[in-house]
């Protein structure tokens, strides 16, 4: 009795022990709700730069970027910054604002311009007026195509990545949307292309959500192939399908597979501007070789059943393989691009084969991979039109500038004045103090009259621009390529905003030396921090899509009775555009073109253009003030379908 008192004492824990148990237990949870409310985190989880590291020389590219955040909200704006690889020196800088709250996980598309030369990208947060926080971690998170580097002053993060190799322009670039997969990839990718000296480079887009949602997103991209994507507003926003028909109609090649993707492609947004119509889905025992432009099949799989879709070729319909009773694969043009739709499932037998695979993939892309206009984009990087553009704004001084208006007038008199009283005062000495006194006051009084006009003139932008518009009835839309020259009445430092959304580059190497502006991206679309003065103007190359009146365009053109249509009897590059008849920077821009056959794919199409001139058609930009815009437009109507 006594050993289990005993034991029954010694087993009972005291009631301070107990206490003392229960203060340490609390002590600990303290300690990790401080450390968690301390070790909040703003990261960059994912930054990809291109399709899949994928892109081209001279050209835009979609940079996605994924900011997760932990116990720590962000209000300020994401930065990137493309710097020379070997010198460091900045040469382009964009941004879009961002927001985010204690725990939110936020994806921004960026489009960032690739220059000519090796560049490697800051990737950087920046809050609103706040200094970085040291407390702030940086990741680098699981892309494997960033590294973390320290943050400046007032950055919160900031991550470097180099781009991978750019693809060549003469190469060819293929985006495709399968979410199920297939064997394209497999069957081309890295590839010579025929006896060409050009490769065939594949990469996927993982869901239809990664579709950019701005045209010159796909800019550096040839064909876009889609199978089994249910093109609907539901699964592709309506901004995406704006996006991907302004790039086809801008030169892009849009491939659509057949088959079992009939349902996919009825009563979507691409129907109405098919080259056929479909009649329903058949299965057909074999494939006649004879209806075929090229062997690529072989005894052994001209007996496999095809399910392949019914169509009745439109007007202007090109087929490409089949003939008109029985369309395999059939081509309409859209704008400068084409749509080529497929009856059949290139993921299917016996087109997924490999040997017919790699065959049939070879001579479509060969023949049909990309338009006229893309064609002829291999030529650009050795084109000098820009350079010759930029000199030519340079040669012209800014007589129209209200400051320099003034004191254009003001100059001489002050000269015929102070020239006056040095003729009348200056023969005797005994009227040296009268001479200088009278001098002083004229200086003083006109010095006082410059100051009073710089004062009195506002700080007005002078926009002087040659453009290209190419106006497409089919939808309405037009592409417009400007290359502007801005001055101001005096140095100063604005912002200039656009109306619609834009891409902008520097026209010329030269003219973004010593510049840190900063383009913005939607959903205004502005450029920030612009030093701009009277004597050497910033140039830049703008470009964008926006809805027009085609009507009102046509009956508005210049010169309509010297409207020239190219067809194929009258392919004659030199001619085109005509100078005959222009004068001053219509003239210049005309000669520019021509020589250096800016448009050069118009003579390869088979469809009629309209062509004629306008000046000053609408004005689409402001800096919080006064802009005066000159424009001297170059229109191409297409009238096929007009």
């Amino acid at each position: 009795m006594k050993n289990a008192k005993h034991a029954t004492v010694t087993n009972r824990l005291p009631v301070s022990a107990i206490v003392s148990l229960c203060a340490l237990m609390l002590l600990i949870f303290s300690m990790l709700i401080q450390n968690a409310a301390a070790g909040g985190t703003i990261a960059f989880e994912n930054v990809t730069f291109g399709f899949k590291g994928k892109y081209k020389v001279a050209t835009w590219a979609p940079l996605d970027v994924t900011v997760r955040s932990e116990n720590e909200p962000f209000d300020g704006e994401l930065r990137v910054e493309v710097r020379n690889f070997f010198s460091d020196v900045l040469l382009q800088r964009y941004a879009t604002s961002l927001k985010l709250n204690k725990i939110q996980r936020r994806r921004i598309q960026l489009y960032v311009y690739s220059p000519k030369i090796a560049t490697k990208l800051m990737i950087q947060l920046v809050p609103d007026g706040s200094p970085a926080n040291p407390d702030t971690q940086i990741l680098s998170g699981n892309s494997g195509k960033g590294e973390p580097v320290n943050p400046g002053k007032n950055i919160l993060s900031a991550m470097e990545i180099i781009p991978a190799t750019p693809i060549a322009r003469k190469d060819y670039f293929v985006l495709v949307l399968a979410p199920s997969g297939d064997r394209l990839q497999q069957f081309v990718d890295k590839k010579q292309l025929g006896e060409t000296d050009a490769q065939i480079h594949v990469s996927y887009l993982p869901n239809a959500s990664a579709m950019p949602k701005q045209w010159i997103g796909y800019h550096a991209v040839d064909t876009i192939v889609i199978r089994e994507v249910a093109l609907a507003e539901r699964n592709i926003s309506k901004q995406q399908q704006i996006a991907l028909l302004d790039w086809v109609q801008h030169g892009g090649t849009l491939l659509l597979s057949g088959g079992s993707n009939f349902h996919y492609l009825q009563k979507s947004f691409v129907e109405p501007f098919l080259p056929v119509q479909m009649n329903g889905v058949e299965t057909v025992d074999k494939i006649d070789r004879n209806a075929l432009k090229f062997g690529i099949l072989g005894p052994e799989f001209e007996t496999n059943p095809v399910q392949k879709i019914r169509f009745t070729p439109k007007e202007n319909c090109q087929i490409v393989m089949g003939t008109s009773e029985d369309i395999y694969i059939a081509k309409g043009r859209f704008g400068n691009g084409q749509i080529l739709c497929l009856a059949f499932d290139y993921n299917a037998p016996p087109f997924s084969v490999p040997e017919i695979g790699a065959a049939f993939w070879e001579h479509l892309l060969k023949t049909d991979g990309k338009s006229p206009r893309y064609l002829a984009e291999r030529y650009a990087p050795h084109r000098e039109h820009e350079r010759k553009i930029y000199k030519q704004f340079l040669l012209k001084m800014p007589t129209r500038v209200p400051l320099i208006q003034f004191i254009a007038i003001v100059l001489p008199l002050y000269l015929l004045s102070f020239g006056g009283i040095l003729l009348y005062l200056g023969r005797t000495q005994n009227r040296a103090r009268s001479y200088w006194i009278a001098g002083g006051l004229v200086v003083l009084i006109f010095m006082t009259a410059i100051g009073i006009g710089k004062t009195i003139f506002p700080k007005t932008v002078v926009a002087d621009s040659a453009s290209i518009l190419s106006i497409y009835p089919e939808r309405n839309r037009a592409h417009l390529q400007r290359y502007i020259a801005l001055r101001t009445t005096m140095h100063t430092e604005i912002s200039l905003a656009f109306d619609t959304p834009i891409a902008m580059t520097h026209l010329a190497s030269e003219s973004q030396i010593g510049t840190a502006e900063t383009f913005i991206h939607g959903p205004e679309f502005q450029l920030r921090d612009v030093l701009l003065g009277p004597w050497h103007p910033r140039t830049y190359r703008i470009e964008k899509f926006f809805t027009v009146d085609a009507q009102h365009v046509l009956a508005k053109l210049e010169n309509s009775g010297k409207l020239l249509a190219l067809s194929p009897r009258t392919r004659t590059q030199k001619q085109f555009p005509s100078h005959e008849g222009l004068s001053g920077l219509r003239k210049d821009f005309a000669q520019i073109l021509q020589r250096e056959g800016v448009l050069q794919y118009l003579t390869n199409q088979e469809h009629p253009v309209a062509s004629g001139w306008l000046s000053n058609f609408f004005a689409d930009m402001s800096a919080g003030g006064h802009v005066r815009q000159t424009d001297e437009m170059l229109v191409l109507l297409y009238l096929e379908d007009f």
